[in-house]
């Protein structure tokens, strides 16, 4: 494999402030490299427009817009395939992801027996000052969940982590049916690897635009751990009972989002009265 058969997969979301610092450290991480780069947009607010004016001066870049997107991480698995090279990269677009990393991932894929690299924040010299202390203990919470009921999840220190990269024989013939954000987590139980190397990096503040982060999100990452964990015929009776109160809690969670959204709708129609 060689550098030249890079894909960078981003999946973009509203996030048009941040396009043109993005591809301005993209070129720069890869000024060495023959890549592509391959969005996959689901905005409303014309971040598609700004991405495809871009890829008309550079066939470096394609850009593939969903009016009815999914979710972040069907947005990646959709970028996998329109992809070319045998190694993959996933980055976000709001450069809380590094992009000046990417060749220290490239180069550890390349030189260590490792068919995925993780950037992790929670190896020494590695950090997440870019979560609130809020989203700090979700953070914490989830990942420990992960590694508890997922085998695969154990693999890495960081398996909620949206920056890797990876060799495109891990996914290939693979049925990859991921909920909501964390695509990493459906690779690492569902790829076919041998192992996995990680790389620290230090999760900084977005710059611009706003968080995609919900109180939905978080019921859709449980109930991705749960149809990872339920999937996994080796798991023990005590993993599968945790697989139930999973489903319960993301129940009660569905039905608090619905009535929040509905009490938004009211307040929102009431406003526009006034």
């Amino acid at each position: 494999m060689a550098w030249a058969s890079l894909s960078v997969i981003i999946p973009t979301r509203n996030e048009r402030e941040n396009v043109p610092r993005l591809l301005d450290a993209l070129r720069a991480a890869l000024a060495r490299v023959d890549y592509e780069l391959v969005f996959v947009d689901d905005s409303t607010d014309g971040t598609d427009r700004l991405l495809a004016g871009v890829a008309q001066g550079d066939p470096r870049i394609t850009v593939h817009h969903r009016e009815q997107g999914q979710g972040l991480a069907s947005a990646v698995v959709e970028g996998f395939y329109r992809s070319r090279g045998e190694a993959i990269a996933v980055i976000d677009a709001d450069l809380q992801h590094p992009p000046a990393l990417l060749p220290a991932l490239v180069d550890r894929l390349l030189n260590a027996p490792a068919d995925i690299v993780v950037a992790s924040r929670y190896l020494p010299g590695g950090g997440r000052p870019g979560l609130s202390a809020f989203r700090l203990v979700i953070s914490q919470v989830t990942r420990r969940l992960a590694q508890l009921m997922l085998r695969g999840a154990r693999r890495s220190t960081d398996p909620l982590s949206g920056f890797f990269v990876l060799r495109r024989a891990v996914i290939e013939g693979v049925t990859l049916q991921p909920v909501g954000f964390k695509i990493l987590l459906e690779i690492l139980v569902r790829g076919r690897f041998q192992g996995v190397a990680e790389v620290p990096y230090v999760f900084t503040d977005r710059a611009g635009g706003q968080t995609k982060a919900t109180i939905g999100q978080g019921a859709e990452f449980l109930r991705h751990v749960a149809v990872l964990a339920a999937s996994n015929q080796f798991n023990t009776p005590v993993v599968l009972a945790g697989v139930i109160v999973l489903l319960v809690v993301v129940l009660a969670l569905d039905g608090v989002v619905a009535v929040v959204e509905r009490r938004l709708l009211r307040w929102r129609a009431l406003e526009t009265t006034r």
